[in-house]
């Protein structure tokens, strides 16, 4: 591990987050879909001092299994910092995964799809990011948004919008329907008019969230 520890350099990778935080997730962009930050609530949940970034190494040759386990860890984790933010929201736990070979950066992808099911049943969201990452913008499914330079895995609170990720899946929507539903009944107002279409396509199709 000593090894591995000597071949990556934390300061330089740990750099490389700090930019694209700055220049790419902070900033808004053009093929988004929509205008503002590519994440609105980073800017925010660094002001608030709510992003927990974390390193985790994982050898040269990691397995499956040893990158589900660093994010299920990851997801134990989030409920035992000590936020400093009030608002859930603004909670993140940024994992940087900075000797993830190139080869294996589909495990972030496959780890994704795999805990995503337990992922939603606590309340949170994860999201990979990396330099071969293909998952489109929720707005314009043409655009590849996930791109980062350095492996990494988001996670954080469920929030009103993700209803754009979670109204396939009747189980998913559930979840989602149980936190926010009562946002949609109470005449929605505030609410981003794709949302309420989204969640309304979602209710008939499933017969839940009423």
């Amino acid at each position: 591990m000593l090894t591995d520890v000597l071949s990556v350099d934390l300061t330089k990778a740990l750099a490389a987050v700090d930019g694209w935080l700055s220049d790419y997730i902070r900033k808004p962009h053009p093929r988004l879909g929509r205008p503002g930050p590519v994440c609105p609530f980073v800017e925010p949940a660094q002001r608030a001092d709510a992003l927990e970034i974390r390193v985790r190494l994982v050898g040269p040759t990691p397995s499956q299994a040893l990158i589900d386990e660093v994010i299920r860890c990851a997801l134990d984790e989030f409920s035992e910092v000590d936020w400093k933010a009030g608002n859930p929201n603004l909670r993140s736990l940024l994992l940087v995964l900075p000797d993830l070979p190139p080869e294996h950066l589909h495990l972030l992808d496959a780890a994704h799809a795999a805990l995503k099911p337990e992922t939603v049943r606590r309340g949170l969201m994860i999201a990979q990011f990396h330099e071969r990452c293909t998952e489109k913008a929720a707005r314009n499914p043409h655009f590849e948004v996930s791109y980062a330079p350095v492996p990494m895995m988001a996670v954080r609170s469920m929030a009103i919008h993700d209803v754009l990720f979670l109204a396939d899946r009747r189980e998913w929507f559930e979840q989602y329907a149980q936190r926010f539903g009562s946002r949609y009944r109470d005449s929605g107002h505030g609410i981003d008019p794709l949302l309420t279409e989204v969640y309304e396509r979602a209710r008939a199709a499933h017969g839940s969230g009423s």
